[in-house]
């Protein structure tokens, strides 16, 4: 292993103070699979007071001794040191009740997840590895330590943490740790909603995502019912050769890694079996788009999703509808879309647009794409006229006129819509003098 010098250091004075010091979890799993790890985690036998006592108080950070985990700083870097344990009587299916300091760390490693996950590390002795994880990893194997029901029953959210090690790793999970997944995932609703989205993030930015979606919809739709509708629904158009759950999981494989675009395509057909309708020229999903959107909202609330993050993709959802053709669609959805909100959509439209059929890209919807891109690219560099705010006019120059409060309102966007569409020069006085020539078309009888 890679080991950074302060990491190091550590398990050395834990040695040199007596202690018996490893590294465990996904930092040995990473290194083994030839990733540099980004964090370390260190297991000893020395207890809470001990680490303190080796490192000093001022360096130390106490998580709670219960539990044996304390934050250390040292040499300009951080590691959580956890002392050797032993975990029983999980009643919530995810906090153990009763935790008890082990004295080894085969003690420590038993009560892990996944065998992938239960090596450890000695500067003395290297890997130790119990459960076969190296044999596992090698093979793409997921598999439980010990008895699969078990895990899952003490720890429900740990089915949720192996699909994301299948999105991002590309394992396979075996035959009883698959079983046992499927059995148990109805545990999945007693697990808090924040911790849910924290895993379904983790496993919608793997690179193997699509196949986890396609084998495991009913586990996720214990916490989203609303995907129940979409697997296996026809969409009966020559535009889609997949169900709708199909699409989607491909979508999501396809987008760019993103959250809130990888979000967005999980989320952007869920309307669909609710708008279909069906006549001789196939199916049609009117108002998809919107109710998607819709949908979208009250999952992501009930995830407890950050505000900033929901409202974007559903925004993006809502936006979907199909792709801009014009220079005028793009100002309009710039009037709604910061630039970078508006590539964001672009890639929501190109992955839609790569999982529809078996041999991918529809090139003239790329070129669409394509397009839309460069008018968005001139849109900023020629500062067009977009919202509201871009107008030659102003509220006080309307105001001038005689028009009061929503008026003022709806004045201001009558001349945004002329301008964007052509009918008239975003210049004050040749703006003005269009308003005025309207304003019966408002409603507004006269000039004041």
């Amino acid at each position: 292993m890679n080991i950074p010098e302060n990491i190091g250091n550590m398990l050395k004075m834990l040695a040199d103070a007596g202690f018996s010091a490893y590294l465990v979890g996904g930092c040995v799993r990473d290194a083994f699979m030839g990733t540099q790890p980004h964090d370390f985690d260190i297991a000893t036998n020395a207890l809470p007071e001990q680490i303190m006592a080796v490192f000093g108080e001022k360096n130390c950070t106490a998580y709670g001794r219960a539990f044996g985990t304390v934050g250390v700083k040292h040499g300009g870097g951080f590691a959580e040191i956890t002392t050797y344990r032993r975990e029983s009587d999980y009643t919530d299916c995810r906090h153990p009740a009763k935790v008890e300091f082990a004295d080894t760390i085969l003690e420590d490693l038993a009560r892990r997840d996944f065998t992938c996950n239960a090596m450890a590390f000695s500067l003395e002795t290297g890997i130790y590895d119990p459960f076969g994880g190296r044999a596992d990893i090698e093979a793409g194997v997921l598999r439980c330590v010990g008895t699969a029901e078990a895990r899952f029953h003490e720890d429900a959210l740990r089915i949720l943490r192996g699909l994301r090690f299948c999105a991002r790793f590309g394992f396979v999970p075996d035959k009883m740790t698959d079983a046992a997944m499927r059995a148990g995932a109805f545990r999945l609703e007693m697990i808090s909603a924040e911790r849910v989205l924290t895993e379904l993030m983790g496993l919608l930015m793997g690179e193997h995502v699509t196949k986890v979606l396609l084998e495991y919809p009913r586990v996720l739709a214990v916490r989203i019912p609303e995907i129940l509708p979409c697997i296996a629904f026809c969409q009966h158009t020559r535009h889609h050769a997949y169900t709708v759950w199909e699409h989607t999981a491909r979508a999501v494989g396809v987008a760019q890694k993103h959250p809130a675009v990888r979000l967005a395509m999980l989320m952007h057909d869920l309307g669909k079996p609710q708008t279909f309708t069906r006549d001789a020229r196939g199916g049609h999903f009117k108002g998809h788009a919107e109710k998607s959107a819709d949908l979208a909202d009250q999952i992501l609330r009930r995830l407890r999703c950050e505000n900033h993050l929901r409202e974007l993709v559903v925004k993006l959802i809502r936006l979907h509808r199909g792709i801009p053709r014009k220079l005028a669609d793009v100002q309009r959805l710039l009037g709604e879309l910061e630039y970078d909100e508006f590539s964001l959509l672009l890639g929501v439209l190109r992955a839609d647009n790569l999982s529809k059929l078996p041999e991918g890209e529809d090139a003239r919807a790329a070129a669409k794409i394509a397009a839309a891109q460069e008018f968005a690219r001139r849109c900023r560099e020629e500062q067009l006229c977009c919202r509201v705010r871009d107008l030659a006019v102003r509220g006080g120059d309307l105001a001038a006129l005689g028009l009061q409060g929503e008026e003022i309102g709806l004045a201001l966007h009558f001349l945004l819509d002329a301008v964007i569409s052509g009918q008239c020069r975003n210049e004050k006085n040749y703006s003005l003098e269009y308003l005025r020539k309207n304003l019966k078309n408002l409603g507004i009888a006269q000039e004041k």
